[in-house]
């Protein structure tokens, strides 16, 4: 009945994708100059962020917004659908207000001026270091002082926050620097004045009320007291009432954020950042650093997020003639995730500027969107070339000379940048609200647009396509779905393919098993797997007994199903290790022998020795029928960089194995880079050898690589994987920065590149290989040079790089999806393809064969 329908549909279908449900909302960045000016007590704060927010408000009186800003009150959608976001730290500076942190503001660097607000809060961290003893044994009192100033953060900043929501009445997010919980002290409840958060008194005690307030109000009656000794970097969200609906912490955090200077606490890894449900679309929200981790992006994606918000103040990481080129910097964060990442349709990326005692930042606000359609938008930050996707960009404060060379733009660019910063040599600018390559010239404003998010496309089948000249064959729907597909992974031996995928219906996520008998050609209708809650990020394989093995997460546990009848169905699934309740994430698999299988996933049951947070752990186990051996763990390699103590975190781990010859590659973030690591068997799983380097990225740059997969192969392992090296502080090319590539190595072995873009601005992503007889290796991968995702795929011979790629979809130049590739060799030479494609309205999978040999 399904295909018959399917089939109704394609006869009556015209070209072209309907939306059924798309939401327009309008996205407000909202990029401030930070100054002195307006952080020295809460009344300028509040009345500087009005003013901003609302032009109608700027007076001689009101603190300076600079010339030409735009705001947001003047645009905001009557529907109500407007989502106003502000930068990280903007909350932090409140700090800094009033009588207390009037020594701080006369300190010439940051480092005085912490110190100078020590002092003025000490009261009230004697009565926090009384609450919570282990704040005494931190490595400096700045923990301590987060917690001391809970007050002043949360009538200074979290007051004005709600205020703007509530009487704008928008969504709001706007980053904080403070305790994770708190709650309302009042004298007397009769007293109490109404918040615009909504909150309201939870404890009376006036004495404690008179220890805790910390800003110039003698008469104010209530007072915020921190109800948790955990102080972290957060983007809180309010609703249109003012109302605090959602603090996301920030899971992985800067140097200047770690135990040695601000002492905050990172967000658990599985509990710091959630999907936040609003009328606006369902967020996501990634602070600085977070943009560019893999295993942050790649959940938000995997939980349906369609509106990336990326909170930030790039502090030092300015526009200047040495190191990484800020803004291509930024296009790696959320614009390139934009790109990774399908389910998400808009980013947000607010910004904040200025000068504030030795900090500096000049990074520009940003909405951009995916590029869909004929004529996505184009544009770019400054110093680059038009890009699609980019929607609305702030204005950089000198114009870029975008005729000239990219080089010479970028050298005029970058002595203008000099100008800006607070060195005493640098001139100051005319006047507080000028912009132009002075001290403290940088930009101010409100950057806005309206995107598309939450689009549900309905089935609007296409026609067949004309076989084109490339060697891959027709491209066709292995299970034609009104509901939206995506993660297919491929497992074949002879003629026989398997592909595992998840598809939506009712609100979850459900994995999908289908068979083919003639190498891909023709596909049954696919079994489903029982149980209950979302399937997701299935891994596939065959042993030599033709037993299928798949691999799953359930809610969050992994499970193993196993197929004795040749994938026609499976029985019933076990637990890959139910002795622990820690999380588990994303497994994969591999046939090792009759009946026998390894299965590696990410568990968090371990615990950092710093702040008890959990960590993520590659684990594995092998399974032998239906019952795993106990679980092991994989990683073993010692965290070698303090800066990621707390973090020292393991993502997408990958088995592969020919015979009992067996591979285990990862992403670790041991040294505060996001490297790939492997570990080899030799019988299966039984033992292992130590963990070895995978990528050859130079100690001097950062490494934020991502999606390693495994294949072995007659010479034994290679592992693919996206490659991403950001410059060192030191280097002194401008040229712009090539992002994200495909690259292949073994383990220990030379890193060779397999995309041709060369030194190209383009983004490559998620690679999938398979090892032909003769140990070539033949890697596809989503191509998104033009801003729509390809699928090409290329030959790499032993001992080379990539060759020349060949297109696998059939898209030609039209503008559709086409996302994460899958591989795998089939009988008769034949190498199968699958991946998520978009033609159809919903992201369907589509797969298309060649010949091995065709691929040169």
């Amino acid at each position: 009945m399904r295909r018959a329908l399917v089939l109704a549909v394609a006869v009556i279908a015209t070209f072209g994708t309907a939306t059924a449900s798309a939401r327009t909302v309008r996205v407000f960045a909202m990029g401030p100059k930070l100054s002195l000016d307006w952080i020295d007590s809460r009344q300028h704060f509040h009345d500087k962020l009005l003013a901003l927010f609302d032009r109608s408000l700027r007076a001689p009186s009101a603190p300076v917004i600079q010339q030409g800003a735009d705001d947001v009150a003047s645009h905001l959608r009557p529907d109500g659908a407007n989502l106003v976001t502000l930068p990280e730290d903007v909350g932090l500076f409140a700090i800094f207000a009033d009588s207390r942190g009037t020594g701080a503001r006369n300190a010439t660097d940051v480092v005085s001026a912490i110190v100078g607000v020590l002092g003025t809060y000490a009261p009230q961290a004697a009565y926090y270091d009384s609450k919570y003893p282990g704040l005494a044994g931190r490595p400096l009192p700045t923990r301590s002082l987060a917690l001391a100033a809970t007050d002043t953060f949360g009538r200074i900043a979290v007051e004005t926050f709600a205020e703007l929501a509530q009487r704008y009445h928008v969504w709001l997010v706007a980053g904080v620097n403070m305790a994770q919980s708190w709650h309302v002290v009042c004298n007397d409840r009769a007293t109490m004045p109404a918040l615009p958060t909504g909150e309201t008194c939870d404890e009376v005690d006036p004495a404690k009320v008179a220890q805790l307030k910390t800003t110039d109000e003698p008469d104010r009656t209530y007072a915020y007291e921190a109800t948790t000794d955990r102080a972290s970097n957060m983007a809180l969200v309010f609703d249109p009432s003012g109302k605090l609906v959602s603090r996301q912490v920030k899971t992985y955090l800067t140097p200047t954020e770690l135990p040695s200077q601000l002492d905050l606490l990172p967000g658990e890894v599985s509990g710091g950042l959630t999907p936040v449900d609003t009328a606006v679309g369902r967020l996501g929200i990634v602070t600085s650093k977070d943009a560019w981790m893999p295993d942050v992006v790649a959940k938000l994606d995997e939980a349906h997020v369609n509106l990336l918000v990326q909170p930030e103040f790039f502090i030092g990481d300015t526009v200047r003639a040495t190191g990484m080129w800020s803004p291509d910097n930024s296009k790696a964060a959320g614009y390139s995730d934009l790109l990774r990442q399908p389910s998400f349709d808009a980013m947000a990326l607010p910004s904040m500027t200025g000068n504030i005692f030795d900090l500096s930042a000049d990074n520009q606000s940003a909405i951009a969107v995916r590029p869909r359609g004929r004529h996505p938008p184009q544009g770019n930050l400054v110093g680059q070339e038009p890009a699609p996707g980019y929607l609305a960009v702030e204005p950089w404060a000198v114009t870029d000379p975008a005729t000239a060379p990219i080089l010479d733009r970028r050298r005029a660019l970058a002595a203008a940048g000099a100008k800006m910063l607070p060195d005493a040599a640098n001139p100051a600018c005319p006047a507080a609200d000028f912009k132009g390559a002075c001290r403290g010239g940088q930009q101010e404003d409100v950057t806005w647009a309206d995107v598309s998010v939450g689009d549900a496309p309905a089935l609007h089948r296409t026609r067949p396509r004309p076989h084109g000249s490339g060697p891959f064959g027709p491209a066709r729907p292995i299970d034609p779905s009104s509901a939206a597909q995506r993660n297919v992974v491929l497992a074949a031996r002879g003629r026989l393919a398997w592909a595992a995928f998840e598809e939506r219906r009712g609100g979850h996520d459900r994995v999908l098993v289908a068979r083919s008998t003639d190498a891909g050609a023709h596909w049954r209708r696919p079994v489903a797997l029982a149980g209950k809650g979302d399937q997701q990020w299935p891994s596939i394989s065959v042993g030599p007994d033709g037993v299928v093995w798949l691999a799953y997460q359930q809610g969050r546990r992994v499970r193993v199903a196993r197929s004795a009848d040749g994938g026609r169905t499976f029985p019933k699934s076990i637990g890959a290790d139910d002795s622990s309740p820690a999380n588990q994430w994303k497994p994969s698999i591999a046939a090792t022998g009759t009946n026998r299988a390894f299965v590696a996933w990410v568990d968090e049951r371990d615990r950092f020795t710093v702040d008890d947070l959990p960590r993520a752990n590659v684990y594995g186990a092998t399974v032998r029928r239906d019952q795993p051996s106990p679980a092991r763990r994989i990683d073993t390699a010692p965290t070698v960089d303090d800066n990621a103590k707390q973090m020292d975190n393991d993502w997408a781990p990958s088995v592969a194995a020919r015979g009992t010859e067996l591979v285990v590659t990862w992403l670790d973030f041991g040294a505060y880079d996001w490297d790939v690591v492997a570990r080899r068997s030799h019988d299966g799983g039984a033992s292992f050898g130590s963990v070895a380097p995978v990528n050859d990225t130079p100690v001097k740059q950062e490494a934020l690589n991502d999606t390693p997969r495994a294949a072995v192969g007659p010479d034994g392992p290679l592992i693919a994987w996206t490659d991403y090296r950001k410059r060192a502080d030191d280097a002194t090319d401008l040229s712009p920065h090539p992002l994200y590539d495909i690259d292949i190595a073994a383990p220990d072995g030379l890193n060779r590149r397999v995309d041709d873009h060369g030194a190209a601005q383009v983004d490559t992503f998620w690679p999938s290989l398979a090892v032909l007889p003769n140990g070539d290796a033949l890697v596809a991968w989503q191509d998104d040079a033009t801003g729509f995702g390809a699928i090409r795929i290329s030959r790499v011979r032993r001992g080379s790089a990539g060759r020349r790629p060949v297109r696998v979809d059939d898209g030609g130049a039209r503008p559709e999806e086409h996302d994460r590739p899958a591989v795998a060799l089939t009988g008769g030479g034949r190498v199968l393809a699958a991946w998520e494609d978009g033609r159809d309205g919903p992201s369907q999978v589509y797969a298309a064969s060649a010949s091995a040999g065709s691929v040169r």
